[in-house]
């Protein structure tokens, strides 16, 4: 996202790709963790085919890059670019999460990287103006609502976070995506807790486009995070996002839910499913083989990197313990 608006493109073909890719983890047999689900390949396809042929100069000095080096665990922000194809591998390096996107992490500058949130899950600034956001429900300055009760807090690389089934709930359709519907209502809860920080901070006039959300709106009464967990009635989210999210995203939306609904409950599409289901084993099996032979060519090199990170990281955990005692 914050390649898109460093490169003043438009969030609505953002959130267009993200309905996409959720709809292509949706798509196989078991989801997002099917073998043929390369969520790696899709990002590299989508920022390839969007981002101007002059990211790279757009976006140095405005956008960092956080990234997480395997050979250390330490965290890196990169902000300086070379050319749109060093923006992108740096942005599909900061996608990485091991196990769920491969076993071999990708490379930026030689370099083998995996997401930064696994090291910095909230660099800050030097500056002290720095807005935080979160997709959990905590101490963040933009986050979710949390609920009364919340079983404890933590704190994880840098971020605060409220245990509770929310949450939970949260991490959950991260690595698995809803449908449509709940996509919008979680955009638009979003829209809404990014709208009332800023109201409540005095960054916005009071003769702003969106003035219809004002603090005694009827949403205001309504947790976000409550919403989310059960926004499955689907007028009630049109409804909604409608008086709240620009229509460019409405459209996209509206587009994606027509999409599903077009396919839902048809007869066709249960057949299909249950076809998938008895042939689950020799697909599996079949893609793993193409996925082999894609990675022949750099399998040396890949299995010399693997046995480095492992040697390293035995290095490291030995050097920990026995400066302990």
């Amino acid at each position: 996202m914050g390649a898109i608006v460093a490169c003043k493109m438009s969030p609505a073909k953002c959130c267009q790709n993200l309905l996409e890719m959720s709809r292509e983890a949706r798509k196989g047999t078991l989801g997002a963790v099917h073998p043929s689900f390369d969520l790696l390949n899709m990002v590299r396809t989508f920022l390839i085919r969007d981002l101007p042929d002059n990211a790279h100069l757009l976006t140095t000095g405005r956008l960092c890059v956080s990234l997480t080096r395997v050979s250390n665990g330490t965290n890196m922000l990169v902000s300086e670019f070379d050319s749109k194809e060093d923006l992108i591998q740096a942005l599909v390096c900061s996608c990485f999460y091991p196990l769920y996107c491969g076993v071999v992490p990708p490379s930026y500058h030689g370099i083998r990287y995996v997401d930064g949130a696994l090291s910095d899950n909230m660099p800050y600034s030097n500056l002290s103006n720095t807005i935080t956001v979160s997709p959990f429900s905590g101490e963040s300055h933009i986050s979710p609502y949390g609920v009364p009760f919340n079983f404890h807090e933590i704190h994880y690389n840098n971020v605060s976070i409220h245990i509770n089934f929310i949450n939970a709930y949260r991490v959950a359709i991260a690595f698995f995506p809803p449908g449509p519907e709940v996509m919008a209502e979680m955009c638009q809860n979003g829209y809404k807790d990014a709208f009332l920080f800023l109201m409540g901070n005095e960054f916005l006039e009071f003769h702003s486009p969106r003035r219809e959300l004002t603090l005694t709106n009827k949403w205001d009464n309504v947790p976000s995070s409550r919403k989310c967990i059960k926004g499955n009635k689907t007028t009630e989210v049109t409804d909604h996002s409608k008086n709240i999210l620009p229509e460019s995203i409405n459209e996209v939306f509206h587009e994606a839910y027509m999409k599903e609904y077009e396919t839902r409950g048809s007869f066709s599409v249960k057949l299909v499913s249950f076809i998938m289901w008895c042939i689950l084993p020799v697909e599996m099996v079949y893609i793993i083989l193409l996925r082999f032979i894609d990675w022949s060519p750099q399998v040396w090199s890949d299995m010399v990197s693997i046995c480095k990170m492992t040697t390293e990281g035995i290095r490291m955990v030995w050097k920990r313990t026995f400066s302990r005692t």
